[in-house]
């Protein structure tokens, strides 16, 4: 074999194992998946994760060697976001491949699904059936400045620490449709076991706001 066909070779592999010697991580594959919902701070990051600042700082400064991440600076704030739409598209097509070749994945959500007594998951199309016929009422349960950086259209924004006290203000005569941060959050899963227990007829949709994107895009 010609020797610069070898060492081309070697090279570009080598370069690909980089970005997934970085994705190898629980932590890091966290914090793509919370930073998938919209730029945040290190402080944030680290609160939402449980922790430490430095903890997370070093784990942001892998991924942004591999250019997974960035970092935006304005006066004396420092927010790191994804690089591109295509790492949202790598830990979606991660999840999808995990369910498709590991039992235990599959094993992993049925579990959650019983535990909690939440309904089998709407799909995209699913959901954007119930959406124009207009007989649901659309919960976001994610932080707040995730909600304003993009959501589904029509959502309310309740942050899941806020549900019990924000339940009269859901309709009964609606059925609640719950959303997170997709299929690596058990957040809809939990809030739908609590509304039902109060009385609402509920539906969970368990894929990302980017993943819903992807469907509306597919469907114009």
């Amino acid at each position: 074999m010609d020797e610069r066909i070898t060492e081309y070779r070697d090279a570009v592999y080598e370069q690909v194992v980089k970005v997934g010697k970085s994705l190898g991580n629980v932590t890091r594959l966290q914090l793509l998946n919370i930073l998938a919902q919209g730029p945040k701070t290190v402080e944030v990051l680290a609160s939402t994760v449980g922790l430490s600042v430095a903890t997370v700082s070093r784990n942001l400064q892998i991924l942004k060697q591999t250019n997974l991440v960035a970092i935006e600076r304005e006066k004396n704030f420092v927010t790191y976001r994804l690089n591109s739409e295509r790492v949202k598209q790598l830990v979606t097509l991660l999840v999808d491949v995990c369910e498709e070749t590991l039992p235990e994945m599959t094993i992993l959500e049925k579990t959650l699904a019983q535990e909690t007594g939440a309904p089998e998951a709407l799909t995209g199309d699913a959901l954007k059936t119930k959406l124009m016929a207009d007989d649901v009422c659309l919960i976001d349960l994610r932080p707040a400045d995730e909600f304003a950086s993009q959501h589904l259209p029509g959502a309310r924004n309740v942050p899941y620490d806020q549900l019990d006290q924000r339940l009269a203000e859901l309709p009964k005569d609606k059925e609640v449709v719950v959303y997170c941060r997709g299929r690596l959050c058990a957040y809809a899963n939990v809030a739908s076991q609590q509304l039902q227990a109060a009385g609402f007829k509920v539906a969970t949709f368990n894929q990302s706001v980017w993943e819903w994107s992807q469907v509306m895009t597919e469907t114009e």
